[in-house]
């Protein structure tokens, strides 16, 4: 008998768990769009009532989107904000009154919190998953040492569902989901991130458009530590300057370059418009390309 009443006062609290999960799922779904831009698709976040939506970069393979609703409202969007480094891109749609997210604070996150990821995996729209955070930190994916902190949670993420929410038991959104790791875990970049990407001081930021890993070369016969590019952004100041997938970049602005984190301190300082020398390694030749930074806030 005793056994009985645990197990149906067990069964009525995974019920009301579940009521506050599909509860808070539901007014997620409301901020979550469908965004198609050239060719491709994604999700992406009403971040603020007056039309700005958060995504991934990766989501956005031109200068504008389509953005289709909850309730099939569809809009012409526009890349304002972008930044490969930590895989954001921001939108705007003329709209004034839209249903924006409650947005968290990443730094408060525990192991072990429950999460819900929310987006538009495969086609199918407003797909909602549940798990738990299983870490934050650097992440390692493929060999290649992320030195952002990322949101590790075991929640089910497929494509499509880039660009969407992973938010807490009250609907606060805590990250905007990236990528699944090579061992299937499901990388997200946090709130905090997202926050300091929007912020007006990232305005002057500069950016190039690659991605890198840490690798090494020799120069003259000595080993030296480089960045081997692993993207260079369609349209970006890196692909006009004629860089490209595999370069091993050495030196920027005449200093010497010994990896990611070298490069994005360098980056970090450079004023956007200024002209800068870049020395590479491609196919065993050193080559010499003159890069110009842009801003990372287009608006």
């Amino acid at each position: 008998m005793a056994m009985t009443m645990e197990r149906t006062l067990e069964t009525q609290e995974t019920q009301v768990v579940s009521a506050d999960a599909a509860s808070v799922a539901d007014a997620l779904l409301d901020s979550v769009v469908l965004v198609q831009s050239s060719g491709g698709s994604g999700s992406g976040v009403i971040w603020r009532s007056d039309g700005l939506i958060v995504t991934n970069s990766h989501v956005m393979h031109s200068d504008t989107a389509r953005i289709i609703l909850r309730d099939g409202r569809r809009m012409d969007a526009e890349l304002v904000a972008r930044d490969p480094d930590h895989d954001l891109a921001a939108l705007r749609v003329q709209a004034e009154v839209l249903p924006a997210v409650l947005v968290g604070d990443s730094s408060r996150l525990r192991v072990g919190q429950f999460v819900l990821a929310v987006g538009n995996p495969m086609g199918m729209r407003g797909v909602v998953t549940a798990g738990i955070i299983t870490g934050v930190g650097q992440v390692s994916q493929d060999g290649r040492t992320r030195l952002d902190d990322l949101i590790q949670a075991d929640v089910a993420l497929a494509p499509g569902n880039s660009g969407g929410p992973l938010a807490d038991s009250s609907g606060a959104v805590l990250g905007i989901n990236s990528m699944i790791s090579g061992s299937g875990i499901a990388l997200a970049i946090p709130s905090q991130v997202v926050q300091e990407f929007l912020s007006p001081e990232r305005e002057s930021r500069a950016y190039v458009g690659i991605t890198g890993m840490d690798a090494s070369l020799k120069i003259d016969g000595e080993p030296q530590q480089a960045l081997l590019l692993t993207s260079v952004e369609e349209g970006s100041p890196a692909d006009r300057a004629g860089l490209i997938l595999g370069d091993v970049m050495y030196s920027f602005a005449d200093e010497p370059i010994t990896g990611i984190a070298a490069f994005r301190k360098r980056l970090a300082a450079w004023e956007p418009g200024s002209p800068a020398t870049l020395h590479v390694v491609r196919g065993g030749t050193p080559r010499e390309f003159t890069v110009v930074p842009a801003t990372r806030m287009t608006e």
